[in-house]
């Protein structure tokens, strides 16, 4: 009997486009969208543009999180989100491969905006712990 194929973690790592960098730096931007994530829903992208974000990016940003939840709550999404300097991020994907993983990262709102650049890259990581 054949084996189905298991999941392993991929890792994308991936560059943030500066116009994002500069929405999502705003003051506030960061705090509103964790705490929204906590409780599974996104801001709206009245909020954001409350705190200064860019109306186009608001509304792109908003939609990009709630694929992200919506990734998150299949199991298909571990952890995603910018490292502390936001020009770079990564996302830990549980899927079968790299290619599954990739088009993750292509149907991202943000990603099909031009908000992350397309030199992203993919990695299985041989989680030990």
């Amino acid at each position: 009997m054949a084996r189905a194929p298991t999941n392993s973690l991929y890792v994308i790592f991936l560059r943030l486009a500066p116009a994002f960098t500069a929405n999502i730096a705003r003051p506030g931007v960061m705090d509103a969208v964790a705490a929204a994530a906590r409780e599974g829903r996104t801001p709206t992208p009245e909020a954001l543009v409350a705190l200064g974000v860019a109306a186009d990016f608001a509304r792109v940003f908003v939609e990009r999180l709630g694929y992200l939840i919506e990734l998150r709550e299949a199991g298909v999404l571990r952890a995603a989100g910018p490292f502390d300097d936001l020009t770079e991020g990564i996302y830990i994907c549980n899927v079968r491969d790299a290619s599954e993983a990739r088009r993750i990262l292509e149907r991202d709102p943000l990603y099909r905006a031009g908000f992350i650049e397309p030199d992203f890259v993919v990695r299985r990581w041989l989680a030990a712990i």
